[in-house]
């Protein structure tokens, strides 16, 4: 929609026209004696033709001129007492030559004329959508609303080929960007819009359609006249949730309203897909920080509660162990009983706070482990010898195979490492039933040392396997319970010492957790 918007006269009367032309240059031809070539005259209406006739009229004129000619040339003759001169018919040949070349040439001409039409066409369609894309990019080359919002505005001015650009910003007390050409910087302007511009902005934004305003009617010449240009686009930038404004644009553009109002609806259309992204990237990073925040301050509650936990628990653990031993004189036998169960709670709870405290220094990322060279097979025997009783006591065979070749040898913490196949081996041993097998297995291939922790007990199902490694998984209700922090613990170790931990299913019953660290050489 336009104000003061023009229609070209379409030139629908030529045919009319020339078929006048025709009859009149006929009925002179008709009037004229032979030797006066007056014939030449139907080639006027051909040659009208082309001003806005379709090729088959032209071919149709061609036609009835030749046929003109032709009866023309017979009754000049019978005007003559019947004689017809030899020059007057070869007139009259030449005539029919000139109708058919004319004819010819007016297709001729008019063809060459659509082609060169349609190749400029293209070429200025070309040369609209690089403009267009140049200015997409300039507009997308931010994540920034406040960034996306002024790149709106400069680049309308190359893409319009105009002198000033003002967004118009939607919202309560919102505030104009005005860009003008020669000017790198947009500039702020925070006044009150006159009523006849309010006015043109809620009507773009309601309408939701590029409004072209020109100096033809009271009201443009009112509004071009506040801005001082000669032409003004409105361009509502919104998509499906939200007004972001309209886009005012100023220029000389008289002559091409129409072209500029299709590229308009592009640009807008661009523009406000570009702001969507940039808003949706600045709510992403609004939710992510106030995520890490909250995870911020559960890490910090996590990590002084079982910081804080850790002495109590450990000064009661010594109290009940000294008055299991008789410290505090003899205890009666059912006395005995509830201290050696609160000796074992005790001692779960401690190292429920240690694991605790252990996740949130591995999550706040304030670890500063050691790192000493460790033999594998020595911390692997060590370990044997501290669980066999557990495995005597729950009935389960435990060995250990190490590589008979030199020492298999790693870069790490020595505790961590030891917790982490301290952890392996003590599911295995829960979790593998009586008259079962654990193993212990240290080998090196290659440039890489291997623990592999192998047991024939209840295995893991194979909705566990894709999650066995985070936080907080539990296994199967048979395979009993736990924090559900040690294979996650085991991982993070693992992920310190620049190594992994995996997990296949042993066939036919039980499993496998391997740990790869980089060999190192003995020292």
């Amino acid at each position: 929609m336009s104000i003061g918007e023009t229609q070209a006269v379409p030139y629908r009367f030529v045919p009319v026209v020339c078929v006048l032309a025709l009859v009149a240059a006929f009925v002179i031809d008709l009037l004229t004696p032979q030797l006066f070539v007056a014939a030449i005259l139907l080639d006027v209406p051909i040659v009208l033709s082309s001003l806005g006739g379709s090729a088959r009229f032209r071919l149709m004129l061609v036609i009835a001129a030749l046929i003109c000619d032709a009866l023309a040339g017979y009754a000049n003759g019978v005007q003559a007492g019947h004689h017809w001169n030899a020059i007057g018919i070869s007139d009259r040949l030449l005539a029919a030559l000139s109708i058919v070349l004319v004819g010819y040439l007016s297709s001729a001409v008019i063809d060459n004329a659509q082609r060169a039409g349609q190749s400029a066409s293209q070429e200025l369609r070309a040369r609209r959508e690089a403009q267009i894309s140049t200015a997409i990019e300039r507009v997308r080359a931010s994540l920034s609303t406040e960034l996306v919002l002024r790149a709106i505005a400069h680049g309308s001015l190359d893409l319009f080929d105009a002198t000033e650009a003002r967004f118009s910003l939607a919202g309560p007390g919102a505030t104009t960007l005005v860009a003008r050409r020669g000017k790198a910087q947009v500039d702020v302007d925070e006044e009150r819009l006159p009523p006849a511009i309010i006015s043109l902005v809620q009507r773009a934004a309601d309408d939701g359609d590029v409004i072209a305003v020109a100096p033809t009617d009271a009201l443009g010449r009112l509004i071009l006249d506040t801005f001082g240009g000669a032409e003004l686009l409105a361009i509502p930038i919104a998509d499906r949730e939200r007004r972001f404004g309209v886009l005012l644009v100023l220029g000389d553009h008289e002559d091409r309203l129409e072209e500029l109002r299709g590229v308009a609806r592009a640009y807008a259309q661009q523009s406000a897909n570009a702001l969507a992204q940039a808003r949706l990237f600045e709510q992403l990073a609004e939710r992510n920080a106030a995520l890490e925040e909250r995870s911020g301050v559960i890490r910090d509650l996590v990590y002084a509660l079982s910081h804080d936990l850790r002495t109590p628990l450990a000064a009661l653990g010594m109290t009940l162990r000294q008055a299991q031993a008789g410290a505090y004189g003899e205890l009666p036998e059912r006395y005995r009983e509830i201290v050696e169960r609160s000796v074992i709670a005790t001692d779960d709870v401690q190292r429920l706070a240690e694991t605790l405290l252990l996740v949130a220094r591995f999550e706040s990322g304030d670890r500063r482990p050691e790192r000493d060279t460790l033999d594998l097979g020595e911390i692997a025997r060590q370990i044997a010898g501290e669980l066999e009783a557990l495995a005597l006591t729950r009935h389960v065979a435990l060995s250990t195979t190490i590589d008979a070749g030199a020492a298999v040898r790693t870069v790490g913490d020595r505790s961590d490492i030891r917790r982490a196949i301290t952890n392996l081996v003590a599911n295995a041993l829960e979790h593998t039933p009586a008259d079962g097998h654990v193993t212990i297995a240290v080998e090196r291939s290659g440039s890489t040392a291997i623990v592999r922790i192998t047991d024939d007990g209840f295995g893991v199902s194979e909705k566990m396997r894709s999650h066995l490694f985070t936080r907080f998984a539990r296994g199967d209700d048979r395979r009993g319970g736990g924090s559900g922090l040690g294979l996650y613990i085991v991982r993070r170790v693992a992920e310190e010492s620049s190594g992994s931990v995996t997990y296949e299913p042993n066939v036919p019953k039980g499993s496998i957790f391997t740990l790869r660290f980089p060999a190192v050489a003995s020292a």
